[in-house]
């Protein structure tokens, strides 16, 4: 009895090991109830647009009735980081207004700090040759680390953007080899823990193959993330990449879907990762959903910026062409079905005509 009670509790045990190790990658998890919450999330988008433009109001009187500069400059910083995902130009105009600022208070260590994040905006929308201008202004020496971050960040992100536009395989090398080290480099002066530090942390960790250990990071970020935040959507669109190289099509489409949901709720108009999802939903077939979402993205696109960037051209003619593709092939079917109903009406034609004259 008692090696019987024994067996039993070591296959409690077991099962209980097993079901808390059960793998990320073979979690299930509901899509479709989720895409219902984007989509009453895209029909409630007006709303969400309207709050976020009060908040900018607001900001935007408190910073002309302000006669401070010090403070100007901190309502300024406050704009900027509201449009930088929202409205481009807005955001390049307030990045700029912090500078002067910064220069009229003799900070160099700030003005290179908001040159490092306006040359960052730069990139982001195509503009590599302004960010390479505005880096090679900032005043190196005069920055702490706090600077550095955005300084190595901005580098980072305009040599890959570089590595991504040109079409010379040894420049391509190049830019990337100087991504890496700005990579470092940012690892080297951020706090550890820090937005930069840990979504650097999962694309070096995902590159190494380690998923686990990125999806660990992943898991650290959630937790000091807060929920329906644009972080919260940069969280969970960095751990739907780590899902992508694990080859788990559901577990992808689902943080997609959460960092896409977050980002519409925010209002932001810098939108990829429902464009991404999108672009998922029309290999699946999926092309209603798929177009409706493609459109909602460019529309969210054109407000942040009327330049189509790189990659956003390379996903909207990915799904255009499987949306043409499936036209082809349905109606190709249809062909082929009209055809076989007409030999089928010959045949028994034929066959009637030869009753006949028997």
């Amino acid at each position: 009895m008692k090696r019987i009670l024994l067996f039993a509790c070591l296959v409690i045990a077991a099962a209980a090991a097993s079901s808390q190790n059960t793998s990320p990658a073979q979690e299930s998890v509901d899509l479709e109830a989720l895409y219902q919450q984007i989509d009453e999330a895209i029909s409630q988008s007006p709303k969400f647009v309207a709050e976020h433009r009060k908040q900018l109001a607001v900001y935007r009187d408190s910073l002309r009735m302000e006669s401070s500069p010090e403070k100007q400059m901190k309502m300024a910083e406050q704009l900027f980081q509201l449009y930088r995902s929202y409205r481009n130009d807005s955001a390049l105009f307030f990045a700029e207004q912090c500078i002067n600022l910064a220069q009229s208070l003799r900070r160099p260590n700030l003005a290179g700090r908001y040159r490092s994040l306006l040359a960052f905006q730069c990139s982001t929308s195509d503009m590599l040759t302004e960010s390479l201008e505005q880096l090679r202004l900032v005043n190196r020496p005069a920055l702490t680390n706090k600077e550095l971050v955005d300084y190595y960040n901005a580098w980072m992100h305009v040599c890959g953007e570089m590595a991504t536009l040109t079409q010379r395989k040894d420049k391509h090398q190049s830019y990337l080899a100087k991504q890496n080290l700005y990579r470092d480099s940012v690892m080297a002066v951020a706090s550890e823990g820090s937005e930069e530090w840990l979504h650097l942390k999962m694309d070096i960790l995902t590159a190494q193959r380690h998923f686990q250990d990125a999806l660990n990071i992943s898991d650290r970020w959630f937790r000091i993330a807060k929920e329906g935040t644009h972080e919260s959507a940069y969280a969970a669109f960095y751990r739907s990449m780590v899902f992508e190289h694990l080859g788990n099509h559901d577990q992808a489409c689902y943080w997609l879907g959460k960092s896409a949901l977050d980002d519409i709720r925010c209002a932001v108009m810098d939108q990829a990762s429902l464009l991404f999802l999108a672009e998922h939903l029309a290999k699946d077939g999926d092309f209603d959903r798929a177009l409706r979402y493609m459109d909602f993205t460019r529309k969210c696109n054109k407000t942040f910026s009327n330049h189509t960037r790189s990659y956003q051209y390379s996903s909207i003619l990915n799904i255009i062409e499987k949306s043409h593709e499936a036209t082809q092939h349905e109606a190709h079917q249809y062909l082929i079905i009209a055809a076989a109903i007409i030999i089928l009406l010959l045949l028994a034609l034929i066959i009637v005509i030869i009753k006949k004259r028997r």
